[in-house]
């Protein structure tokens, strides 16, 4: 009996925690045919980076890196939006034509021969931690949002909650992974719909 409890609450707290994928408007019907995208990587405004919004994590982070070692606070806020250009926008645009390499899925950034534009907006980042000893995973939020580039107008658009990433050392790799997850994922989820 009690083994069969902890398959139960193990099972629960994995589904609690889970990515969840929703359209949130539109519809995918547009995209039938396309084979190249125009992918634009967004951080929203209002984005929290934890507890955080995103100007007190970066102060909060220089200062501490201030702290630790004289003139590094702005090395630190380099390597941090560094990480946008180093691992986030690749791994997610790796993972995503991986998937889709069966349709001749063409996305990248400054595609010019793309009608249509996959706006990926980042919502929400949990950097995760990793102390030796300790260590959380990082998870991301996420808006997808295509459009027609012609017309500017909204096609569809999706919400991708709770991205895990890892619990690695590096910040850029832990939270790099959670992008490669939400492309992975995603684009499953528009393979099975037979998007393309």
């Amino acid at each position: 009996m009690k083994n069969l409890l902890l398959i139960v609450v193990l099972f629960l707290s994995v589904q609690l925690s889970a990515q969840k994928i929703t359209l949130e408007s539109g519809s995918i019907k547009a995209l039938k045919g396309v084979s190249s995208l125009d992918v634009k990587f967004v951080y929203a405004d209002d984005m929290h980076v934890g507890k955080l919004t995103e100007a007190e994590y970066i102060e909060k982070h220089m200062k501490e890196a201030e702290e630790r070692e004289k003139g590094t606070g702005e090395k630190w806020k380099e390597m941090y939006y560094a990480d946008r250009e180093e691992h986030f926008a690749p791994k997610f645009l790796a993972l995503f034509n991986d998937v889709l390499k069966k349709t001749g899925m063409d996305a990248r950034e400054n595609n010019n021969d793309a009608k249509i534009q996959m706006i990926v907006t980042t919502t929400f980042l949990e950097p995760g931690f990793n102390v030796g000893i300790s260590s959380r995973p990082a998870y991301i939020n996420l808006e997808i949002t295509f459009i027609n580039m012609e017309t500017n107008e909204e096609i569809a658009k999706y919400i991708l909650k709770k991205s895990p990433g890892t619990a690695y050392y590096d910040f850029g790799v832990r939270v790099g992974e959670a992008y490669a997850k939400a492309a992975k994922s995603f684009a499953k989820l528009l393979a099975k719909k037979k998007a393309f």
